[in-house]
This record gives C-alpha cells, sequence and structure tokens, in this order.
C-alpha cells in the first residue's frame, strides 16, 4: 500500500469523516481505523480500501494521522493532519521528531505554530461537489447538519430560532443531527424540523435559503464551503477560518457575532446574496494519486467470529464458516465485528 490514512475512531458525523469521503472519490488510498461507524464505512468501502486495525504494523510509504495515532506503522514518511484550531479547542497539539505536519488551514496552521513552535504544510480539504442548478423552496428555508453540541453553537441556534419566532418570521428550519431525542428538548421552536442525520443532503442544501453553522470554533469549514459551492449563501459565526474560505457579509454570509447581538433579521429574510463562489485550491495531488486500483466487487477470503445473516444475499453464516464477500461488503461485515479478512 501506498498511502494511508488512519482515524482512530469514525464517528457517525464530523467534518473528518467527510474528509475522508472526499479524499475517496478522489485518489487511490486506504483507510485504517480502531471503531468506525458502519454507515460511514459503507460509503467509504464502496470508492477504497477500508480496514478494521487489528494490532499488526500497517505496511505503507506514507502513513497520514488524523488527531491521535495509536496504531504501530511501518511507514517510510509519516504525516499528522491538523484538523482544529489548536489555539481554540480543549485537547492538547504537541509535537514530534520524525513526524511531518499538515494544516487544514491557514487558522490550523497559525495555531499549531504558536503552541509548538513548528511549522505546518498547508493542503486544504478537497470539497469535489458541483452545484446542479436546483429551483430554491418557496419561503425561508434554513438547514443545519451539526451535533447539536455547546460547541458547535447549541445556545445560538436556539437563540437564532427565538429571534426569529419572537419578530413573527414565517420559516423552517430543518436540523439534520445525531440526537434527536435530546434535541426535542433544548429547542422549543415550533419552525424548528429535527431529524435524524443522514449522509448525503446536497440537494436540500441547495434547494434551502440558508445553511446555519454557528459553532464556536473551526479550522475550515466543510459545510458551509459545501453550501457555498451549492449556491446557498450561510448564516454563521465570526470565525476567521469561514473569512478564509470565502465568507463575506452580505455577499454571501450573514455573519453574527458571538453573543447574537447582531443578528440582521431584516437581511436574512430579504434573502438578496447573489454570488459566485471557488473553494480554496486543494493541492493533495502532490501526495496522492488518482490512478484507481480498488475494485470494490473484488472477492476477499474471510471467516465468520460471530454468527451473521447477510440480507443481500440472504445467506446466514456460522461461527468460524470460512467464505468470500466482495471487498466492500467484507468492510462492512469488519465494521460490525462478525469477519476477519484471511
Amino acid at each position: 500500500m501506498k498511502n494511508v490514512f488512519y482515524m482512530h475512531k469514525i464517528s457517525s458525523i464530523g467534518g473528518v469523516e467527510s474528509f475522508f469521503y472526499y479524499l475517496s472519490k478522489l485518489y487511490d488510498i486506504t483507510v485504517y481505523y480502531t471503531e468506525g461507524d458502519t454507515k460511514q464505512i459503507e460509503r467509504l468501502a464502496k470508492n477504497i480500501e477500508v480496514h478494521k486495525y487489528n494490532g499488526e504494523p500497517i505496511e505503507c510509504d506514507r502513513l497520514f494521522s488524523n488527531y491521535s495515532f495509536t496504531a504501530s506503522t511501518t511507514a517510510k514518511e509519516k504525516y499528522h493532519i491538523t484538523h482544529y484550531d489548536p489555539l481554540n479547542v480543549g485537547f492538547g497539539t504537541s509535537y514530534c521528531e520524525g513526524w511531518n505536519y499538515i494544516g487544514v488551514s491557514k487558522v490550523a496552521c497559525k495555531g499549531f505554530e504558536a503552541i509548538t513552535g513548528h511549522k505546518e504544510e498547508l493542503i486544504y480539504n478537497p470539497v469535489p461537489i458541483k452545484k446542479k442548478g436546483l429551483k430554491k423552496y418557496d419561503g425561508l428555508n434554513l438547514i443545519s447538519a451539526t451535533r447539536l453540541t455547546s460547541e458547535k453553537g447549541l445556545s445560538r441556534i436556539i437563540k437564532l430560532s427565538k429571534l426569529l419566532d419572537n419578530a413573527g418570521i414565517n420559516y423552517k428550519w430543518t436540523i439534520y443531527t445525531n440526537k434527536v431525542r435530546k434535541a426535542k428538548t433544548q429547542i422549543s421552536s415550533p419552525n424548528v424540523i429535527l431529524k435524524d442525520q443522514e449522509l448525503d443532503i446536497y440537494d436540500e442544501i441547495e434547494k434551502s435559503s440558508y445553511l446555519v453553522q454557528l459553532s464556536d470554533c473551526e479550522s475550515f469549514g466543510l459545510s458551509v464551503c459545501e453550501s457555498l459551492i451549492l449556491g446557498t449563501p450561510v448564516i454563521i459565526t465570526d470565525l476567521e477560518a469561514f473569512k478564509e474560505i470565502g465568507c463575506k457579509h452580505g455577499e454571501n454570509a450573514v455573519i453574527c457575532d458571538m453573543g447574537m447581538n447582531n443578528v440582521d433579521i431584516d437581511m436574512i429574510v430579504k434573502n438578496n446574496m447573489k454570488f459566485t463562489y471557488t473553494p480554496p485550491k486543494s493541492n493533495w495531488d502532490k501526495y496522492l494519486s488518482r490512478e484507481k486500483t480498488y475494485n470494490p466487487e473484488e472477492l476477499v477470503n474471510v471467516i465468520c467470529i460471530r454468527p451473521m445473516w447477510d440480507i443481500q444475499t440472504g445467506k446466514h453464516w456460522k461461527k468460524k464458516e470460512t467464505g468470500q464477500l466482495t471487498r466492500a461488503r467484507a468492510s462492512v461485515f469488519e465494521a460490525l465485528g462478525c469477519i476477519e479478512v484471511i
């Protein structure tokens, strides 16, 4: 294997998970993980090789680690990717000899250098999506895809919904999140609709009036970048990372202060923004190849370590039974802890 990306935990929702997916669409890479959400693994396995880490050294030419590295590797070159703003997060940042460092934005690079005294190479996230030209929904329609947590701006989301409600605005705000039941106890507005997270809501973003992202801090802002590419303006907090990727108040964004004291309700309702947008250029081509060698339909030999039912083939697998699965299907059952590739 030439280029391996390692992530200790691939969650059900998040910017790093989107980063993996976009790389999988463009490049010939392999992903290793220790814990992984099955749906995320399934969509990755359609494009690239995905493996659950089994404790053996990962053999590759280059290893790219995200957040932390808890595995063993024989890689000739090792890179740590900073997906966050080190000056504004609650976990540590350190420098280790023998590693190279990559930041996903100037904000990330600046924070890393301020804390460690070492520079990072800047490589922006790729965002390979295109606008379809879909018709906008009638009326004021907001959309968010985010965890409803304090650092992602839960208190601001509640405040914005109250500001719109108190102003008598007729609107609909659809929020895709991962803990809907809990969120329903936190957000009381009848105009806010909470839905279970989905991995592909690009059409919904394009048809909406605004995407809303009111985070405490961001190092890039993939959902904001996606929205602007799709021609939908954003309602955001006043963060340097958002400005770095091209957000401009009154042109393609409504920028709010952290206290939500300057929210321009009139601008939101009028929604007169017309703009063109080009995301920051990503130069992952420097390290990664676009020539794909992975075939998701290739058969691999597996052993069943936990009885399972394969709904696609209608086959019941017994413990210790051996057989074959496609690479993509094997990745899913490996994530579920049902098989091992042999």
